[in-house]
């Protein structure tokens, strides 16, 4: 009788601590890094003027910035602005929250801070992120493609996929710079990847036309690109270029920014990636209530291994594998 408590009861721990610490580890699990909650985040410089970025921006480089940021975020949102150089803003306002520099700092008098403060330091790790997008831009590249991409004579491209949880695409950048429409149209609330290859890659010109899923669920992966220009669109979904020196000007992007560099005056729109990538793709670093979590299931695996002698924590150890 005393052996069928002690299995109840720690059974009842086991579920308990499992079902938090998968709650934590989903809350926490951010398929992009440190740079998913950056609207922009680029290793090197920004320089962009008369735009705006709705969401939070970080650079390894210098910030150079006229114009508005984090004008749709909350308030209090911390840091929302981070430069690893030198900052320097004008004519415009950083809304929500803080700006920090790693060098120096010429913040204009006609630029606004009202719910924030600027201050020196350096809270991001910019070469360990940089290195964690470019090996996260890889694996994505080597996924096995299972949607069904066609490109037609004049210019439009079509991406169909119908797996209600990942759908990925392999498109030549060669044709997405000649082309004149695109069209993704996936399950709802699936994860859409599309692997752009070439060096040199740009997008002028065309809409985008996206059906079933949500653009917050798209991801381009222009993994080999080194040179990405864009001009007179309006891209629905996130970028993911590690090595790209991007050139944007006279649109949008719905979504992540993640470049080498920016320059021109495209805007950024705050609708981050929310998509579901493989696990083996890059996660932050787990929060102290995961290793608490972490820490009770030690915790109960040694008292099922002092047990064991026991047919109840035999079977308390089989829940774990």
């Amino acid at each position: 009788m005393k052996a069928k408590t002690y299995y109840h009861k720690c059974l009842s721990v086991t579920i308990l601590v499992v079902t938090a610490l998968g709650l934590s580890q989903k809350a926490s699990a951010t398929g992009l890094g440190v740079a998913s909650d950056y609207n922009v985040f680029t290793t090197g410089n920004i320089t962009q003027q008369s735009t705006d970025i709705e969401g939070k921006l970080a650079a390894g480089g210098n910030v150079n910035f006229v114009g508005s940021i984090g004008s749709k975020l909350a308030t209090n949102s911390g840091n929302v602005v981070v430069a690893g150089n030198n900052l320097t803003l004008s004519n415009g306002q950083v809304s929500n929250g803080n700006a920090v520099y790693g060098v120096s700092a010429n913040v204009a008098s006609n630029e606004g801070l009202p719910n924030g403060t600027l201050s020196q330091g350096n809270p991001i790790d910019f070469n360990a992120a940089g290195a964690q997008l470019e090996s996260l831009s890889q694996s994505l590249a080597s996924l096995t493609p299972n949607g069904t991409t066609t490109v037609y004579q004049w210019g439009g491209i079509n991406l169909t996929g119908s797996n209600s949880q990942l759908n990925v695409f392999n498109l030549d950048g060669s044709a997405l710079s000649k082309a004149n429409n695109f069209t993704i149209n996936s399950n709802s609330g699936s994860t859409v990847i599309v692997n752009v290859s070439g060096t040199n890659v740009s997008l002028s010109n065309f809409g985008f036309n996206i059906t079933g899923t949500s653009q917050q669920n798209i991801l381009y992966n222009f993994y080999q690109a080194t040179t990405l220009t864009a001009s007179g669109v309006d891209i629905e979904g996130s970028i993911l270029a590690p090595l790209a020196n991007f050139t944007f000007n006279n649109g949008q992007v719905n979504g992540n920014v993640v470049v080498a560099s920016l320059s021109g005056n495209g805007e950024s729109h705050n609708y981050l990636f929310q998509g579901n990538l493989p696990m083996s793709t890059p996660k932050k670093v787990p929060e102290p209530a995961n290793l608490v979590g972490l820490g009770l299931i030690a915790v109960v695996l040694g008292l099922s291994r002092r047990k064991s002698d026991n047919k109840y924590s035999r079977k308390i150890n089989y829940t774990f594998i």
